[in-house]
């Protein structure tokens, strides 16, 4: 391009640029004359125009799940379960089932390999549900309940608990348990509204979460001792523990004196990689969570523990007699009511379900 060229283009694209805002100037000159001197002529306003419409705000935040999604949900946990007892593989659970309750099954299939009998403790939360329990935390992961009927006809209904890691992730069950019977049940918010998500170290409680979880693990492991102040509720999963360990100490004693041929200890501690908790309607909170235990007999020297019969245990140990130890591993999933500080009142356990993870003996 030429030095002539040049300036000719760069007077070109100058008349491009300046004649229209000259023009445009001069036009909205003009027009704020006018719109003056009207004004000044009515001695009014101009209301200006109205804004684009937008959704009513809300006082409160809204639930972030929906009592539609969980009802889809629930089902596909459902189907998830019963593919994957039917098949005894545990690949067949994702995405639906994850967790703890996923090795759980896991290590039940491996046991029902062993011992076919160990089929009929598999417990299979239903597709109805029945209560969902919706929060209004937004931060992940968000964590969600619903109380789901029992999949056999006529059974007591399972608290699930749901997560959902991120939001790419889909909402997924990591235990289950049945709701306790002959306990009174709080009161949750309507799904439509949801509750506050709780945390482990959430306050406004008769104790923190992860403290009323501790608690409850102690004293199944210990006993009432380990509650002196009384502000543990009686409750049927604590009873029936307490009563088959008893039970089996007797056995193994029978005819001499205690514990004189073996001990038997059973240890619970909480895994606190997985909680899940909301709000109830009166500001307490119900509360999931995963308990390990592990269930010794401890044979004293020169005795000898023998069952006359198999049985589901010895199936999986491959042995009927034991002069050493005989050890039991087990998963429990259990709900937590924590009444609020304002309201007091004892932590009520209102469900579990145990697991039968392992089995071995020397």
């Amino acid at each position: 391009m030429t030095r002539h060229e040049l300036r000719r283009s760069a007077r070109k694209d100058l008349m491009m640029s300046t004649r229209p805002v000259g023009r445009r100037g001069l036009f909205l000159g003009a027009g704020s004359l006018l719109a003056t001197g009207l004004l000044a002529a009515c001695g009014s306003e101009v209301e200006p125009p109205a804004a684009p419409p937008t959704g009513k705000e809300l006082a409160e935040p809204t639930p972030v799940q929906t009592t539609e999604q969980l009802t889809s949900i629930v089902p596909e946990v459902n189907t998830a379960v019963v593919a994957a007892d039917k098949a005894l593989k545990a690949k067949k659970l994702a995405p639906r089932v994850s967790g703890s309750a996923a090795e759980f099954r896991t290590a039940a299939y491996e046991m029902i390999e062993k011992a076919e009998e160990w089929a009929e403790e598999l417990t299979v939360p239903g597709a109805e549900l029945l209560v969902p329990m919706t929060s209004v935390t937004a931060e992940f992961p968000r964590v969600a309940m619903a109380l789901v009927e029992d999949s056999t006809e006529e059974g007591v209904p399972y608290f699930v608990a749901l997560q959902q890691a991120d939001a790419k992730s889909p909402y997924s069950a990591w235990g289950w348990a049945q709701q306790a019977v002959g306990i009174e049940m709080p009161m949750v918010a309507n799904a439509v509204v949801g509750s506050e998500q709780v945390t482990p170290d959430s306050k406004g409680l008769v104790m923190t979460p992860q403290e009323a979880l501790a608690l409850y693990a102690d004293v199944l492991t210990a006993g009432d001792d380990k509650d002196p102040e009384d502000q543990l509720a009686e409750n049927p999963f604590q009873t029936a523990t307490h009563e088959r360990i008893q039970t089996e100490r007797e056995e193994l004693n029978a005819g001499v004196e205690w514990d004189e041929a073996a001990t038997i200890h059973e240890s619970f501690s909480v895994q606190s990689e997985e909680f899940a908790g909301v709000r109830t309607d009166d500001g307490g909170a119900i509360v999931m969570a995963t308990l390990l235990s592990t269930r010794k007999v401890s044979i004293k020297d020169g005795a000898t523990m023998r069952y006359a019969e198999e049985n589901k245990y010895t199936k999986v140990i491959g042995k009927k007699e034991f002069t050493s130890e005989f050890i039991r591993k087990f998963g429990t999933h259990i709900a937590l009511f924590i009444p609020s500080a304002d309201a007091g009142g004892q932590i009520q356990p209102i469900g579990a379900t145990q697991t039968a993870l392992s089995a071995t003996g020397e």
